[in-house]
């Protein structure tokens, strides 16, 4: 158990940290609010459905989230979690932030995840320290040789605080440079780890080739359950690397047969059928769905301390499910998927803010 000062500090850095994704959230929101020309005007749905349901925990969330979370439907729902909650109070009473980065570095997959297919490993960088794909320690100068000679495109990425495709550098196989690899990780500096570029599934490469285009499941580590609470499938735009939709992409909500459904949302808040390639969203079988989905439930018993999962998982060229790495901070998905926690809501609103039995889980 941490002494009492050292909890108390602790305390105090998360609050800093809840306090200020609040703030980020709450203003993100206006944003995308604007984009919408106001989103759905609830102002009788709010007062009547969400503000009742809200006030059994003393609460009263801000009108603007069910504008935007009932634009899709046209209908309000009060068990949207707004994301200045979600990120402020849920997930970090779920998830214990304070092992957050040790907890996603994905240098460290291989080890937490020794059974499941991943990207190739060409050299880490661990704190400062070199390491080849079998954990020997290595020099600098033996790790850009690695890269030099290996035969296929690769990238280098941050192993800890990545998202979005921030700092990802990629080389294909003809065109690399000595300097430039050297470059690129003297500007990371430590943290990084450098991995063969995946070759997708046919049916996800139409979607977009430039761009691994993955499959993002949230999940619920419950009452010694896992709960798939979302799934989508994020698509890049053309000629993009990356396939999140700030870049241009797309996000559609995967179905449990693991079709995609009509709709899916661009970075314009917009809801559209179909991507930059004219391919429609309800005609997508997303390959090895449910292969994932049981990966998933299986590897997140592992994580207690994080009970709730943004997993981001590829499929490979022969169709195999490739895990790409996992987020204990995720978003809700609720824009694409609807309430986050559907019928489980209230039983976890209960636990958060009544019965608190995961009051210890983080001593």
């Amino acid at each position: 158990m941490r002494s009492g000062f050292r909890k108390k500090w602790d305390n105090i850095n998360l609050k800093a940290e809840s306090v200020y994704r609040k703030y980020e959230y709450r203003k993100k929101a206006k944003l995308r609010l604007k984009r919408m020309n106001g989103g759905f005007n609830c102002s009788k749905e709010y007062e009547e459905i969400v503000v009742p349901f809200w006030k059994r925990y003393g609460l009263k969330p801000s009108k603007m989230w069910y504008q935007i979370y009932s634009d899709r439907e046209k209908k309000v729902d009060p068990r949207y979690i707004p994301d200045d909650l979600w990120y402020g109070v849920i997930v970090p009473y779920f998830s214990n932030t304070q092992f957050r980065r040790f907890g996603e570095d994905k240098c460290m997959h291989d080890i937490f995840f020794k059974e499941l297919t991943r990207p190739e490993t060409i050299i880490k960088n661990i704190a400062g320290v070199f390491y080849d794909t079998d954990m020997n320690v290595i020099s600098m100068e033996q790790a850009v040789k690695n890269c030099l000679d290996y035969p296929e495109e690769f990238l280098i990425k941050p192993s800890i605080d990545s998202g979005e495709g921030r700092l990802i550098s990629f080389f294909e196989r003809e065109k690399r440079d000595k300097e430039i690899i050297i470059a690129v990780m003297q500007s990371l500096k430590a943290n990084y780890i450098a991995q063969e570029a995946v070759k997708q599934h046919p049916a996800l490469s139409e979607l977009n080739p430039s761009s691994l285009n993955t499959i993002r499941i949230v999940s619920f580590f419950f009452e010694g359950k896992v709960h798939i609470l979302s799934s989508i499938l994020r698509m890049g735009a053309s000629g993009h690397k990356v396939d999140n939709i700030g870049a241009g992409g797309f996000a559609c909500p995967i179905q449990k047969d693991g079709h995609l459904t009509e709709w899916g949302v661009n970075r314009k808040a917009e809801w559209v059928s179909e991507n930059q390639h004219g391919i429609r969203f309800v005609d997508v079988q997303v390959p090895s769905y449910e292969k994932i989905v049981g990966i998933v439930k299986k590897q997140h018993q592992k994580l207690a301390h994080f009970k709730l999962v943004g997993w981001d998982f590829s499929v490979s060229e022969e169709g195999e499910p490739v895990f790409i790495e996992y987020n204990v901070c995720p978003g809700s998905n609720q824009i694409t998927c609807g309430p986050t926690f559907g019928e489980l809501t209230e039983q976890v609103l209960d636990e958060v803010f009544v019965k608190q039995t995961l009051k210890y889980a983080q001593n």
